[in-house]
């Protein structure tokens, strides 16, 4: 019994482990940082649109390689 629970532990360290390293590697990309600083601005905006926002983001993101906002 307690040589699953350690398996068990070891598989979910593992999965945590991968998923932050991803996430992790994506936060470092500055081109990363200012498509969401695009985001961001265009949402400050008064009469902002979140699709627009997202599609804009999306474009800058696509060209340098980020991660995608689910477009609505």
């Amino acid at each position: 019994m307690r040589i699953s629970q350690h398996k068990t532990l070891l598989a979910a360290m593992f999965v945590f482990a991968a998923g932050f390293a991803s996430a992790s590697s994506a936060q470092f990309n500055p081109r990363c940082d200012g498509c969401m600083n695009t985001y961001d601005y265009c949402m400050s905006q008064p009469d902002a649109e979140q699709w627009l926002c997202v599609h804009q983001y999306n474009v800058c993101a696509d060209r340098a390689g980020c991660l995608l906002m689910p477009e609505i």
